[in-house]
């Protein structure tokens, strides 16, 4: 009886010996995680703000009279395009031409006193050389002669005085505009800085744009600017920026110029798009292929059917994109949908590629 259940026990013993030894052939392997996948590419990435602004004309000179005199004509009035060295306005020259005439001839009076002056002067240095005029004389004709000299300087300066008055008779254009506003009218008496018109040059604009505090230290000489106005769209550069920003709004205020492509109006309201940073070629992936890990930032990189996990770091962002600028490289496959679900070395099936 005792060796039938020692046989028993080692007989049971054998088998599950054997049983516990077998390979485990029918354990499923892991389950996929279905997800879908993409690419990294290789792009320009641009980060832009939206600020606002006003078309502002770079040059709008204030025409004013330089001499006193009666406005004899007027050629142009407000709106009319003019260029350059264009006359605006004539004023009564005749005063001044009278003037001319007689600083000419006191000149030619001069000169003809000068030269007989001189031929004294040389007359008596002869007699005070033969002792036959004296010492007094001498220094009586060379005084005389000095002070006719002075007085044609003096006349000569007269001269380029009346005809300095006299060229400000005709009101010029200094630049190429429109007439923004005039503000006299013919028979109008004027005088040295009475205004007569105020120009808009309007070929060339610049864009007065407002800046947030919060923006300021990002601004920079150069950086490119969309203006957008009415559907129409012209591009520019910051060209100038006031070193303080404004004590009632705390603004910075930066200047674009622009050429006027579109028939824009100096005082209109614009909207501008700011490149405050451009990278080209720059590495990106759709921002919901990231995923947050106590490691940092990671997305997965498939090879095969598993994925490997990738610690990156990020920079800028545009729309659904955002640049990786280190982990991967452009043309890597990496896991979009399903990502949150993963670890390092998981299986995946690939259900669709995505763009």
């Amino acid at each position: 009886m005792n060796h039938f259940f020692l046989g028993s026990a080692w007989l049971l013993f054998t088998l599950s010996t054997l049983v516990s030894a077998a390979p485990p052939n029918d354990i499923p392997p892991p389950q996929a995680t279905p997800v879908t996948m993409t690419r990294a590419v290789q792009t320009t990435m641009i980060s832009s703000t939206m600020v606002r602004g006003e078309v502002e004309s770079p040059s709008t000179p204030h025409i004013a009279a330089k001499v006193s005199a009666e406005v004899d004509s007027i050629k142009v009035d407000e709106g009319m395009q003019v260029q350059s060295g264009q006359l605006l306005a004539a004023l009564d020259d005749e005063t001044f031409k009278i003037s001319e005439e007689i600083a000419s001839a006191e000149i030619q009076r001069l000169q003809i006193l000068i030269e007989n002056q001189q031929r004294i002067l040389k007359r008596n240095k002869e007699l005070f050389s033969k002792n036959l005029t004296s010492q007094s004389v001498l220094d009586d004709a060379l005084t005389a002669l000095k002070q006719s000299q002075a007085e044609l300087i003096g006349t000569r300066a007269k001269l380029k005085e009346v005809r300095y008055q006299l060229s400000h008779t005709r009101v010029t254009s200094p630049v190429d505009g429109i007439i923004q506003q005039r503000t006299v009218s013919r028979g109008d008496y004027v005088k040295p800085g009475t205004l007569l018109f105020q120009i808009a040059s309007t070929d060339s604009l610049r864009a007065r744009l407002y800046f947030p505090e919060t923006l300021a230290a990002s601004v920079h000489l150069g950086m490119k600017v969309e203006l957008t106005q009415g559907g129409k769209t012209v591009t520019g550069k910051v060209t100038h920026i006031r070193p303080m920003l404004e004590e009632s709004n705390r603004a910075l205020h930066a200047l674009a110029d622009f050429q006027n492509e579109g028939n824009w109006k100096p005082g209109s309201s614009i909207i501008a798009r700011v490149i405050l940073n451009e990278h080209t070629q720059a590495v990106a992936v759709p921002e919901k292929a990231l995923v947050r890990r106590p490691a940092g930032m990671v997305l997965y990189r498939i090879k095969g059917d598993a994925v490997t996990e990738q610690v990156v770091t990020t920079d800028l962002k545009q729309g659904d994109l955002i640049e990786v600028t280190s982990g991967v490289s452009a043309g890597d496959s990496i896991v979009l949908d399903g990502a949150t679900w993963l670890t390092d070395g998981a299986r995946v099936e690939i259900q669709e590629t995505g763009q």
